[in-house]
C-alpha cells in the first residue's frame, strides 16, 4: 500500500507531523519514503487512513482512495501546487495570527481524538481548532475575550450545522434584495457608533454598508452572522484606514471602484460553494462546539463539559500583533463593542502592547515584587530588560519589561486554569512565536516557547517536547516586527 503526498511543497515539520499521524492512526509503520509518498510494507486497514491530513490519499491495489482532507482542500484549491487553507468555512473572514488548519487536524489525529470526545481551545481566535474538530465529529469549546473572535468562530460553526437548503435560501434572498436595490435602509441616528464609523467611512459608503447590514439581518435572521462575517471582511477596503497596515493609519490609496454591495455579491458565491462542498463531504452535523466570550479560567460556569481530552491553541504573541487596531471597524460595525470600549479591550488582551490607566502605575510595582511568582529565569529576564533601559528608549520601549512581565503572568495563570479542566494524561499543544525587542540600542531575542514551557512546568504540566515550525517569510508593512519562527509546545497533564 502506498500513501501519496499532496502535490504542494512540504516544510520539514509537515512531513514530521505526517509520520506521527500515520503512527497514531495505524501503528508504527514499516515504510519506505518514495518521491510521491510512503510505501507501507505491511497490510493496513484503510479505516484510519482517510483521516490523514498530510496525504492526498492511498493506493490499495488498483484503487486510489482520497483522504477527506484532500477532498476538502480541493474545494478551495488556488493552484495545484499550493496548500489550500481557506476550504470549508476557514475563508469566511481574515484574522491576523490565525494558525494553519492542517496543523490543528494533524494534532487531533496525533492525539488520537475520536468523535464524541472533547477538545478545548482557550485562545480560540477565529475558530480554526473548533472548525477542524467539527469536521471530525469532535466536541469543542473555545474561549476568547475578543468579541469579534467569538462572533466569527460561532458564525463558522453555524455554517457547518445549518441545513444547506436554509443557507442557500438565505443567500438567494440577500442577493435578490441587494441586486434589485430593495435593500433595507438603515435608520439614521446620532449615536456614538454612527459618529465613530463616519470618521472612517465616507458618508455614501457608510449609508451603503448600513443598508447591507440591515438587509442581511432582515433576510437571514438567525443565519445573519455567516453573511455579516463575509461583509465584515470587506470593510477595511472601503474605509479610510489603510487596509495594508496593521496599525491605524489614514489611507493614501484610492478607494475601490467597485461598490461595497457589488464586492459582497461577488464574494458570497465562492464562500457558499465552499461551505456546501464541505457539508457534502462531512455529512450532516448537529451543532458541535461553540465559542464563549470569557477567559478560560471562567469556563466552568458556562460549559457543560467538565473535563477535556485535549487542548490545542495558538496563544497571543507577546507584543506582536495589534489585534484590535486591525479589527476595530468590524467590532463597531457589527455592534459587538462600543467605540469607547476599544482601548479597554485592547489593553485587556494577553500580549497587548497597551499600558493604560492604573496598569501604568501598578505593573512596575508588581514586577518589582514578582507578585505573580514567576520562575527565576522569566522574572530575571524582565528585570534585566528593565535595567537596560536607556535615555534613548521612548515610552513604548520603556513599557516592554512590565508588558512582558504581564504576559508571562497571564500565561502562567492560563496554564493553571487549563490544567484544572483537563483529564489526567491529556495533551495540550500550543503554537507559539518567537519574539524580539530593542532596548538600550540593542536587540534582545526572546525565546517565548522556552519561557512558556517553563511557566507551564511551574504549575504542574509535564513538557513532552518542543517542535520547531518553519513559517513563511513576511513581506510588506511591519516586516521587522513579524514573527519569523514558531515552535509547537506539547504538554501533558500529569
Amino acid at each position: 500500500m502506498r500513501l501519496r503526498w499532496h502535490d504542494y511543497k512540504y516544510y520539514p515539520y509537515e512531513k514530521e507531523l505526517a509520520s506521527r499521524e500515520v503512527t497514531s492512526l495505524i501503528g508504527p509503520p514499516e515504510a519506505t519514503e518514495m518521491p510521491d509518498g510512503l510505501d507501507l510494507r505491511a497490510a493496513t486497514s484503510g479505516s484510519g487512513l482517510k483521516r490523514l491530513t498530510y496525504f492526498k490519499g492511498y493506493e490499495n491495489g488498483s484503487d486510489f482512495i482520497s483522504t477527506v482532507q484532500a477532498q476538502l482542500e480541493e474545494t478551495a484549491r488556488n493552484g495545484k501546487n499550493r496548500q489550500a487553507t481557506r476550504y470549508s468555512v476557514h475563508g469566511l473572514h481574515e484574522y491576523k495570527g490565525k494558525f494553519n488548519p492542517q496543523v490543528a487536524r494533524a494534532l487531533l489525529n496525533i492525539f488520537k481524538i475520536e468523535p464524541g470526545q472533547a477538545v478545548l481551545d482557550p485562545f480560540c481566535g477565529s475558530g480554526t481548532t473548533l472548525v477542524e474538530c467539527c469536521h471530525m465529529g469532535v466536541n469543542a469549546i473555545g474561549t476568547d475575550i475578543n468579541p469579534l473572535a467569538v462572533f466569527l468562530s460561532n458564525a463558522k460553526l453555524l455554517g457547518l450545522s445549518v441545513q444547506p437548503c436554509e443557507l442557500q435560501n438565505a443567500h438567494k434572498g440577500i442577493s435578490t434584495q441587494l441586486r434589485s436595490s430593495k435593500g433595507k435602509t438603515a435608520p439614521k441616528s446620532s449615536d456614538a457608533r454612527r459618529e465613530y464609523l463616519l470618521k472612517w467611512f465616507d458618508p455614501e459608503i457608510f449609508d451603503e454598508i448600513e443598508g447591507v447590514r440591515a438587509t442581511i439581518v432582515d433576510v437571514a435572521g438567525e443565519l445573519s452572522p455567516i453573511f455579516l462575517s463575509v461583509a465584515s471582511n470587506l470593510l477595511r477596503e472601503y474605509s479610510q484606514q489603510d487596509p495594508r497596515d496593521l496599525r491605524i493609519r489614514r489611507r493614501s490609496s484610492p478607494l475601490p471602484s467597485k461598490t461595497f454591495t457589488s464586492a459582497l455579491l461577488d464574494a458570497l458565491p465562492q464562500i457558499m460553494d465552499r461551505i456546501l462542498a464541505a457539508r457534502e463531504l462531512i455529512g450532516a452535523r448537529a451543532p458541535l462546539g461553540r465559542a464563549i466570550l470569557c477567559d478560560a479560567s471562567k469556563l466552568t460556569a458556562d460549559c457543560s463539559i467538565t473535563k477535556f481530552d485535549a487542548a490545542i491553541t495558538s496563544p497571543p504573541y507577546a507584543m506582536a500583533l495589534p489585534y484590535i487596531d486591525t479589527q476595530r471597524l468590524s467590532l463597531v460595525w457589527l455592534d459587538l463593542l462600543a467605540p469607547d470600549q476599544i482601548h479597554e479591550l485592547e489593553a485587556s488582551l494577553i500580549g497587548s502592547r497597551e499600558l493604560r490607566g492604573n496598569s501604568r502605575r501598578e505593573l512596575p510595582q508588581l514586577l518589582a515584587a514578582n507578585e505573580a511568582e514567576l520562575p527565576d529565569q522569566e522574572y530575571e529576564l524582565c528585570v534585566k530588560l528593565e535595567n537596560l533601559l536607556g535615555e534613548g528608549d521612548g515610552f513604548r520601549r520603556r513599557a516592554v519589561p512590565a508588558l512582558l512581565y504581564r504576559y508571562f503572568a497571564s500565561m502562567k495563570a492560563n496554564f493553571s486554569s487549563v490544567n484544572t479542566l483537563m483529564k489526567e494524561g491529556a495533551p495540550y499543544a500550543l503554537i507559539v512565536g518567537h519574539n524580539h525587542t530593542t532596548i538600550g540600542g540593542m536587540r534582545h531575542d526572546i525565546d517565548t516557547p522556552l519561557h512558556l514551557s517553563r511557566l507551564a512546568e511551574s504549575v504542574g504540566w509535564r513538557v513532552e517536547e518542543l517542535i520547531p515550525l518553519q513559517t513563511y517569510r513576511r513581506y510588506g508593512y511591519h516586516v521587522s516586527n513579524a514573527v519569523a519562527a514558531e515552535t509547537m509546545i506539547i504538554l501533558r497533564k500529569e
